[in-house]
């Protein structure tokens, strides 16, 4: 993508802040896990939808990212999901679903990080589903 920025982390506050003053509408935001670290990028679109520009940072697994919820609102759902899904650890995230927003209390945790394998968490019960018999076959 030609629109793509490589920034600091600690900058996707400030240059997303920047974006929008400039009359950008954020869109979504995307996680890689890259082994050792997580690549994050942000998205906005401008000029009525035609130009699209990206925030890309990476953040290592153990290390915060602040939220953009404090610039739009609009954040709040995917970084949720970024967070259940990926474990990114977003910092002062508007309304923080507590890792159940996609996720019931007995799924899996982080199931997108390639070093896990979906693993139910700790003190769920792992029920086998039932043995699916062939239509027609009612005994």
């Amino acid at each position: 993508m030609e629109n793509l920025i490589q920034i600091d982390k600690s900058a996707i506050v400030g240059e997303g802040k920047k974006l929008m003053e400039a009359g950008a509408k954020f869109v979504t935001a995307v996680c890689n896990d890259l082994d050792k670290e997580l690549e994050v990028t942000y998205f906005f679109s401008s000029n009525r939808g035609t130009e699209m520009k990206g925030l890309r940072c990476t953040v290592g697994k153990d290390e915060e990212v602040q939220s953009l919820s404090g610039v739009t609102l609009a954040a709040v759902l995917i970084e949720n999901e970024l967070q259940e899904l990926f474990g990114l650890q977003v910092k002062g995230i508007a309304i923080d679903y507590g890792g159940h927003m996609l996720l019931a209390h007995d799924s899996p945790t982080t199931p997108m990080l390639k070093e896990k394998k979906a693993e139910p968490k700790a003190g769920a019960e792992s029920a086998s589903p039932p043995e699916a018999k062939p239509k027609g076959d009612e005994n």
